[in-house]
């Protein structure tokens, strides 16, 4: 059989011996010897139908492109599902063979040959549309430019630069940084910042940079590598079924592969010792072939299964990632921004020079309250440090200077008038003391028309701002009273005929209505979808016809006398009181909504005494495993006479959960409240097994 590793080495030689020649004016071998070993390697070319992109008998031709083409990809590139938990990970291959391999640090691509030839290459990009990269992918140091198979392959992999090369490249861009910084009398944090800016901060961000130049020339000098991490298409040879046994076929036409390990789950029991194992060794493996990584990713080896598993929009589920750590970023808090919410809360934004966190630039984080602010002693210029909470949320965990500058604004962003300070809760929160506060009022009514409130389409934020300022609309009752100046909104910049009639009628279909989309319009704190479904059954169980319009009077009548909505599930007697102080507040702007809409009163649950679920209450919380989604969940309970509550509570029968022993709040709430831990096959099979 034709050895791959013999003609690499070869090749490595050749290139050493012709280095030495030309750049260094040395022979190492002799001419004859040299022709010898040369005459070889065109022999095994020939032989093999194998010519790697570094041969010596290939003279590459430098291309200047004048930009990079955007290709469709002829198959989702999708990002991983992740977690930092090593039981986590262990948990969802544990009970099938699957494969162990580095998460490499690098720019994703996918590469297709036709007939045995490169055809192209291309950037992962969005998932759908990427760059073309083909004239790149053929200077790649590793990279074969023709294989011995005769049919189409594309593989996906990750283009990289090793922690050697990258500190080649980059240690001669900071000490001239350095040099320069200090020609200008910089120093200090100044100098840091000149250094940052014209250097590269891990090889990820030099790989990416380097795969998309327009000289390839460059990019050849920057030594990149692919490295194949799983086999698409293999055409219409379907035979092999397992990613390792793809991944060794790919080995074997000359593609370095990545490090991996197989777990054979009849030798190998899956759990967190192994999985830890495992990971150690792949890890000492990349760190001796300097390959830079930040996790590991496990895959079921089983094609067919994990295709069978589909996929969400954002990843595949054949698949879930590892991440070593959360990955954490130091920088300079440059501002807080505060905007004023539609309950008079201002509400504080971490601003701070843009740090990559888990693939994406990030340059805002939520602070969250005044206790926040307080607690890291922040000030501007500080030294932070960025995470991505769970790897979704932007979120400052530290501040390292703790210089405690930071004045807390004593006047509203908006509006201008007067803030104070509130407790709430335990935390110490920031609002604008006027009722008529422009950002305030403009939320409320954002809020009254968004989807899941009243759902009238054709007002956005700019529109709502217009019809604001020029004194259209006071509150979200006037929207109903906007068809009787029709003749004057058209007149108003950016409000053509067609736009106006089409905003009106949608105005005009969200008269005929849900009680619980009300509910949400009016924007009581803290109530959403599924808390306002239940507060507008208990408004139709307590209807009364004689004396009531309709669910809305309803809930006013029960509001201003107090009506204890803690009996309800997901309501406790902070949210209850709350609910009757601000319907209570606000029962005047409630009522004008009684003359314009036609409010359906909900249908009462529908309950089968038959059925275990039937009056139950449910919480639900981490990730589905027979579900589809939430939703379908949720459908499901209440389909059988169940009711679904966002938070455990006293009155909460069932935590449905796939992970019983997380130190979650619903876990810690539901042992606190004696609440039944269940998990999602538990609740498929029934109250029998359990």
């Amino acid at each position: 059989m034709f050895d791959v590793a013999e003609m690499k080495e070869l090749v490595e030689k050749l290139n050493k011996y012709r280095d030495a020649y030309y750049n260094q004016n040395t022979s190492l071998i002799t001419d004859r010897e040299y022709d010898s070993l040369y005459d070889k390697l065109c022999q095994m070319e020939v032989e093999s139908g194998l010519i790697l992109s570094n041969s010596p008998t290939q003279s590459v031709g430098y291309t200047v492109s004048s930009k990079l083409e955007k290709v469709k990809h002829n198959h989702p590139l999708l990002s991983l599902d992740k977690t930092t938990k090593i039981n986590e990970f262990a948990d969802y291959f544990k009970s099938r063979d699957c494969l162990l391999m580095a998460k490499l640090d690098g720019l994703t691509c996918s590469i297709t040959y036709k007939n045995g030839k490169l055809f192209r290459a291309e950037t992962r990009g969005d998932g759908e549309i990427g760059e073309d990269i083909t004239v790149n992918a053929r200077v790649f140091s590793n990279l074969p430019l023709t294989i011995p198979y005769n049919g189409e392959l594309v593989i996906d992999g990750e283009c990289i630069i090793s922690q050697e090369d990258f500190e080649r490249i980059n240690n001669p861009l900071i000490k001239k940084a350095e040099v320069e910084g200090k020609a200008k009398g910089l120093q200090g944090k100044d100098l840091a910042d000149y250094v940052h800016k014209n250097s590269f901060a891990n090889p990820r961000n030099l790989v990416s940079g380097t795969v998309r130049q327009l000289d390839n020339k460059i990019v050849k000098s920057r030594n990149v590598k692919f490295l194949a991490w799983k086999l698409y298409s293999i055409g219409k040879d379907k035979k092999i079924d397992s990613h390792y046994r793809r991944l060794i076929a790919l080995n074997n036409l000359g593609f370095d592969i990545v490090p991996c390990d197989y777990f054979d789950t009849m030798v190998n029991q899956i759990n967190d010792e192994s999985c830890q194992l495992g990971i150690e060794v792949i890890k000492d493996k990349c760190k001796s072939m300097s390959i830079p990584i930040d996790g590991m990713v496990g895959m079921f080896d089983d094609i067919k299964y994990g295709e069978s598993l589909g996929m969400t929009g954002h990843h595949p589920r054949h698949s879930l990632a590892f991440k070593f750590y959360q990955e954490e970023n130091e920088t300079t808090l440059k501002d807080i921004e505060w905007a004023t919410s539609r309950t008079g809360q201002v509400n504080p934004v971490a601003v701070f020079e843009p740090v990559e966190i888990d693939g994406t630039t990030v340059s805002r984080a939520t602070l969250n309250n005044v206790s926040c602010i307080k607690e890291f002693e922040l000030g501007i210029g500080d030294t932070i440090t960025v995470i991505k909470s769970n790897q979704i949320i932007p979120m400052v965990t530290q501040n390292l200077s703790r210089s405690n500058t930071y004045k807390i604004p004593e006047v509203c962003p908006s509006c201008g008038h007067p803030t104070v300070i509130k407790n709430d809760n335990g935390r110490e929160m920031l609002y604008c003391t006027n009722r008529q506060c422009k950002a305030v009022l403009h939320d409320s009514i954002a809020n009254f028309a968004s989807r899941n409130a009243m759902n009238i389409v054709g007002i956005s934020d700019e529109r709502l701002r217009v019809l604001i300022d020029e004194g259209f609309i006071e509150d979200y009752a006037d929207l109903y009273d906007l068809k009787y100046r029709k003749d004057e909104l058209t007149k108003l910049s950016g409000f053509g005929e067609d736009s106006v009639n089409n905003m009106l009628q949608a105005i005009e279909n969200s008269k005929d209505c849900e009680m619980a989309n009300v509910i949400v319009a009016i924007g009581i704190p803290n109530i959403g979808k599924s808390t306002a479904k239940i507060i507008a059954e208990e408004c139709a169980r307590n209807f009364n016809p004689i004396i009531d319009r309709n669910a809305i009077s309803t809930l006013i009548w029960l509001a201003t006398g107090e009506y204890d909505w803690s009996e309800l599930p997901s309501i406790g007697e902070l949210t209850s009181n709350a609910i009757n102080d601000y319907v209570f507040a606000n029962a005047g702007l409630i009522m004008r909504l009684n003359n314009n809409l036609n409010v359906k009163m909900p249908a009462l649950s529908k309950t089968n005494q038959d059925d275990w679920r039937s009056g139950k209450t449910f919480c639900i919380t981490g990730k589905l495993e027979h579900f589809d989604n939430r939703a379908a969940l949720v459908y499901n309970i209440e389909s059988a006479g169940g009711k679904v509550v966002s938070s455990v509570t006293k009155k909460t029968d069932y935590l449905i959960t796939n992970d019983k022993t997380s130190g979650s709040s619903k876990n810690k709430a539901a042992a606190k409240y004696g609440t039944k831990i269940i998990t999602e096959a538990e609740y498929c099979l029934g109250d029998k097994n359990f």
